[in-house]
């Protein structure tokens, strides 16, 4: 029973982070707005986090799990049509759009916590493990080569122009149409 009220505060300040993350932007939350909003003490947030920034991680590990499903499904279809990758880019910018809030945040933080940018990487070369994993064309992503050196940098551009504009879309709400997209 204790282990359950602990994940219940746990979980309480989280569900706040996200609801103060809705009004402010990240530079501006402090941790007495997420105590407040969670109806918790300053012991019990401190019990759970160390930081903000703990906060922010911690809703990020929830994140990525779905964010990186959704490219899982991208090696699932296997050599796609361009039909078929923009179904995937469709499906990628739906969850941009139910996760704005969290989205927003992480490029806040990836701005002002230095220390967000190695949780980025490895996100980021998971995808490309996965990618490579996925299609024999793609293998070359893993080889310790010059070839598979220079692979990686384009997967990890696209995959940083493939972010920034699914970002660009969902922040500024710029795009009518998915379909435009």
């Amino acid at each position: 029973m204790q282990e359950r009220q602990k994940q219940d505060s746990r979980d309480k300040v989280l569900a706040a982070a996200r609801e103060v993350l809705e009004e402010m932007p990240y530079a501006l939350v402090a941790v007495e707005d997420i105590i407040a909003r969670a109806g918790v003490s300053r012991a019990t947030f401190y019990r759970h986090f160390a930081s903000k920034f703990a906060v922010g991680k911690a809703l990020h590990d929830e994140f990525w799990p779905r964010l990186f499903a959704i490219y899982r499904g991208l090696s699932d279809i296997g050599r796609p049509t361009e039909a078929a990758f923009a179904r995937w880019v469709g499906t990628l910018l739906d969850f941009y759009r139910s996760e704005k809030t969290l989205v927003v945040a992480f490029q806040q933080m990836m701005v002002i916590e230095p220390d967000f940018e190695p949780t980025l990487n490895v996100v980021s070369l998971e995808v490309i493990r996965t990618l490579a994993a996925s299609s024999p064309m793609l293998g070359c992503l893993m080889e310790e080569s010059r070839r598979g050196r220079r692979a990686r940098v384009d997967a990890r551009l696209l995959l940083e122009q493939l972010d920034d504009f699914c970002y660009a879309a969902v922040a500024h709400d710029w795009m009518d149409d998915i379909e435009d997209g």
